[in-house]
């Protein structure tokens, strides 16, 4: 029995080890606001631990998985280790796109199943939230999208 497990385990290794992930092209992807704007997550007065800044902005996603077409795969949202540090995200979407949250330097799945459309589009509410004693200026936020091919 041992032996069998052992050769279970493989199998099931070596289908992750054999997916692919590739970054998808996002260009369509365009905010509904420019800019986001934090705001304190407990208004004044604050606690000495109370430091966490919100933002929220509205995007109208358009990811080109016309490379993949008519094939499977799982798309996931992207947030690198970024300045300024402790900063996570948490999205809604219109149906299209999975609901999600994932901290810098994880991703989560956003889509996973059959790719029938060159372009798949929704609009994502994305709220941000970040350590605000880290906030010494404006930053960039970097995301992407990425694809691992089933």
């Amino acid at each position: 029995m041992r032996p069998l497990l052992h050769c279970a385990f493989c199998i099931i290794w070596l289908n992750v080890a054999l997916a692919k992930t590739t970054v998808i092209d996002d260009g369509g992807t365009l905010p509904y606001n420019a800019s986001l704007a934090l705001r304190w997550q407990q208004p004044s007065p604050r606690s000495p631990d109370a430091n966490r800044m919100v933002g929220t902005l509205t995007l109208r996603v358009r990811l080109n998985v016309s490379p993949w077409l008519r094939r499977s795969g799982r798309i996931y949202l992207a947030l690198p280790a970024q300045q300024p540090g402790t900063l996570s995200a948490r999205w809604s979407t219109q149906g299209r796109l999975l609901a999600g949250q994932v901290s810098a330097g994880g991703r989560a799945l956003v889509y996973a199943g059959p790719l029938t459309t060159p372009f798949i589009e929704d609009t994502v509410q994305l709220t941000l939230d970040v350590d605000g004693r880290r906030m010494q200026q404006a930053y960039q936020v970097n995301f992407r999208f990425e694809m691992d091919e089933e």
